[in-house]
């Protein structure tokens, strides 16, 4: 009981704070009244009480809560407005002394309820660009700005701005709080000196500050995850994408224009135009980068898009693991950093082009900056929080047909038809762990008669050779091998013949060349033999082993036969299935699963981009004209300035996987390993 009236007190301060902005909203109109004189105040006085009346009729007999909402803070968007352009007197009277107070008291009260709001719980968020109280509110005040100023093309042009500032700080973009900086710094000290009309710091103060508190606060309170943030934005048709980057286009084109006029006719032109050409080639080299680069990526959201529906209905895939199954994260990473030389270019050409009188260019610049910082934004962290690539080859060879020294086994009908059945329900059991997990599949490939080493030679070297659509290493090769193997873990192929350890190393170490990438094997045989200790004692690659230990052949409570194959089953239910009832480390299991990795495990990251990578990604991908420009551009990657922090962080892994190994590894593609 006293819980909820705690509650109950702190949700009336929601309508306290609503009171205070309507008290200040009335003494500011009187203000004006005194001050002006104006019948346009008494109209809009009048319209008011009838728009709040009607909202409070939509509100309370027709439940029309977000509608009334709407139209009220619309009402609130525009008698702000007309505050905020109101002449002040030199000398502050009572009237205008009360109205300051009270703008400043609603500002104050509103981060102190929106702060309240969070701490306790009270705020759901949703992803979504602008609230429709953000909304109405901002098309209040440019319809303010059609009725008490001239520069009513350059105010809607800042308040353009004003929202797409708005929109990088509420998706968290890396760059959001520095265009919120400037913006702040150049509408304050140099847009509406140049517009030169008559301002009220305080409403305005109060409009801004009121509107930009909730996207600040939650940059801490928001705990929805890069995908949940900026789904808003990739759940739209292709042809939205397509239609949105078409008006940013526009947008470019339109700050380049306005900077060139504003070059041309600077006072010291004899400098400007120069300079203006000289970062006008570097801003339109890049900008043509950027503009493939968000075209690129438009058609590949669109396409992992296309999949994640066709599949959404069969499983329980997220957008998240399509991405990431695409390459999208390799393409962000490289990405991000041709966009955030787009956005430095930007800020020099403005820099060179600088004139403090013209207010539509200072607009337009405000425009551009939070946009191509969404765009970085969004790229960056796709780069930083997608998996990596993976790629899978299952083979199944005869589990029975040799005896543990290697000679032939003699086998009767039913019992070779019983094994050829076992084994394509193993092939099908790892094209569903393939599928599930969207690992690009490689081959899946049985035989009857024993693998030949030849064949599966060429087989393995072109699995591990293989490569993404954009050019890189996958980040993980997936190998799966259920047969036969002799008593130390080698394959038993066809003709006597083995595949050991060693050479299977042999041909990752050919194909991998230091490229970073790591081999997950996944073993279903009757042992593993030296295989697990190879692997662990591996200094030079990154590997891991899955496979399990059979404690008795047969139940003795059931009387049912361990069968090569019942782990890949169990295996594949527990990463394919959420609602998988399979406990490793319950008491008396047949089935012990066991894995083991190499010493380079804990310093496995997912594929960066070199330089050399971004090099040949821009020679590939963008016009001859660029090229030159990659040769200039130093792009750091930001973690290596903590490159001295890494190695510390690295031993401290390896020792911790060493002497205690979790039960549960998580490989980052969806699927783990698993330990008895």
């Amino acid at each position: 009981m006293a819980c909820a009236r705690s509650n109950c007190n702190l949700r009336a301060l929601g309508y306290i704070d609503a009171l205070i902005l309507l008290a200040a909203v009335c003494a500011g109109l009187y203000t004006c009244w005194v001050h002006t004189r104006d019948a346009t105040i008494i109209v809009l006085v009048i319209c008011g009480l009838l728009i709040f009346a009607f909202c409070g009729m939509l509100y309370y007999y027709f439940g029309l809560v977000d509608i009334s909402t709407s139209f009220t803070h619309l009402w609130y968007g525009c008698l702000l407005g007309l505050i905020a352009f109101t002449n002040r007197p030199s000398d502050h009277d009572i009237p205008s002394t009360v109205t300051d107070a009270l703008l400043l008291s609603s500002l104050i009260f509103k981060l102190f309820w929106s702060s309240v709001q969070r701490v306790c719980g009270y705020v759901t968020h949703t992803s979504c660009l602008l609230t429709s109280i953000e909304s109405f509110e901002l098309i209040g005040f440019a319809i303010a700005c059609v009725i008490s100023t001239s520069s009513m093309v350059s105010m809607w042009l800042l308040i353009t701005a004003f929202s797409f500032t708005l929109m990088a700080v509420r998706l968290k973009a890396l760059l959001a709080i520095p265009c919120f900086a400037l913006f702040i710094t150049l509408s304050a000290g140099f847009f509406f000196t140049a517009l030169e009309v008559p301002l009220n710091p305080y409403a305005l103060s109060c409009f801004v500050g009121r509107i930009a508190i909730d996207p600040i606060l939650d940059i801490y309170f928001c705990g929805l995850s890069t995908m949940e943030r900026w789904d808003c934005m990739f759940n739209r048709h292709r042809y939205i994408h397509k239609l949105i980057l078409l008006l940013v286009y526009s947008l470019e084109i339109s700050f380049a224009f306005l900077a060139g006029h504003v070059t041309v006719n600077h006072e010291e032109w004899y400098f400007a135009i120069p300079a203006y050409l000289l970062f006008g080639f570097l801003w339109i080299s890049l900008h043509i980068v950027f503009v493939i680069t968000t075209w690129t990526f438009a058609n590949k959201l669109s396409e992992c898009n296309r999949t994640f529906h066709s599949v959404r209905e069969d499983s329980n895939k997220s957008l998240s693991t399509v991405m990431a199954s695409k390459g999208v994260r390799y393409f962000a990473m490289i990405s991000r950093c041709l966009v955030a030389s787009a956005v430095a270019s930007t800020l020099l050409l403005g820099g060179v082009s600088w004139q403090n009188h013209n207010a539509d260019f200072i607009a337009c610049l405000l425009i551009v900056l939070p946009i191509e910082a969404l765009f970085h934004g969004v790229l960056h962290e796709l780069g930083s929080t997608l998996g990596g690539t993976c790629t899978g080859y299952a083979v199944v060879g005869p589990s029975a047909f040799c005896r543990s020294d290697g000679s032939a086994l003699l086998l009767p009908s039913n019992a070779m038809e019983e094994y050829s059945n076992r084994s394509i329900g193993l092939l099908n059991t790892m094209q569903r762990f393939f599928v599930y997990h969207m690992i690009d599949i490689y081959s899946c490939d049985f035989s009857t008669s024993g693998l030949a080493l030849n064949s599966l030679e060429s087989k393995l070297k072109n699995f591990f050779a293989r490569r993404t659509p954009d050019g890189p290493r996958f980040d993980t090769y997936i190998m799966y091998y259920s047969g036969h193997v002799n008593p130390v873990g080698d394959w038993a192929l066809a003709d006597n013949d083995v595949l050991k350890f060693e050479t299977l190393l042999e041909w990752w170490g050919d194909a991998n060349d230091e490229s970073g990438a790591r081999l997950i094997i996944v073993q279903d045989c009757k042992t593993c033999g030296q295989w697990l200790k190879n692997v662990q004692r591996e200094n030079e690659h990154c590997l891991a082993l899955q496979s399990f230990i059979m404690s008795k052949s047969t139940d003795p409570e059931t009387g049912v036969a361990m069968m090569i194959g019942d782990f890949t089953r169990e295996w594949v239910d527990f990463n394919c299935s959420k609602d998988t009832d399979i406990t490793w480390k319950e008491q008396g299991r047949k089935i012990k699963a066991i894995y083991g990795v190499s010493s380079k495990w804990s310093e496995f990251n997912f594929h960066k981009p070199t330089e050399a990578d971004i090099e040949e990604h821009w020679q590939h991908n963008f016009p001859r004209i660029t090229h030159s420009l990659i040769k200039i551009l130093n792009i750091p990657s930001v973690m290596d300035l903590f490159s001295y922090c890494y190695g510390c962080f690295s031993c401290f892994r390896r020792w911790k996987m060493k002497w205690l190994p979790p039960n549960v590894v998580n490989t980052g593609h969806g699927f783990k390993l698993v330990r008895s």
